[in-house]
């Protein structure tokens, strides 16, 4: 039982973390593997039903998604944008509720 919990929340994780990482970088993926990752990661269907719903086979659907995850966590790597805005979000957390706007306001101004 535990073990299911965990391997649940490893998937969980791992769908969440995706998901950031297509918001930041989706536009940087090809058109098809950006629309594959989103339905498997964002919509949370499977290979099958995105094969399905594609017209391909699961093994093109299943190619797409591991070279998106590569290119993704490359992207990630080289550029960190991830792994910075959550630093920056942990800073804003502890600071006064006016200069947490402030931030932000700047913030969304960028994008971010």
């Amino acid at each position: 039982m535990v073990s299911v919990l965990v391997n649940n929340m490893e998937k969980l994780e791992k769908a969440i973390r995706y998901n950031e990482l297509l918001h930041i970088y989706g536009s940087l993926l090809s058109e098809t593997q950006k629309d594959i990752a989103t339905s498997y990661f964002e919509y949370d269907l499977s290979l099958s039903e995105i094969a399905e719903e594609k017209g391909i086979s699961r093994a093109a659907v299943e190619d797409a998604v591991k070279k998106s995850m590569s290119k993704l966590d490359q992207l990630e790597n080289s550029l960190h944008i991830l792994e910075n805005n959550k630093s920056i979000e942990e800073i804003i957390k502890d600071l006064d509720d006016e200069t947490k706007e402030k931030i932000e306001k700047v913030l969304n101004n960028y994008g971010i």
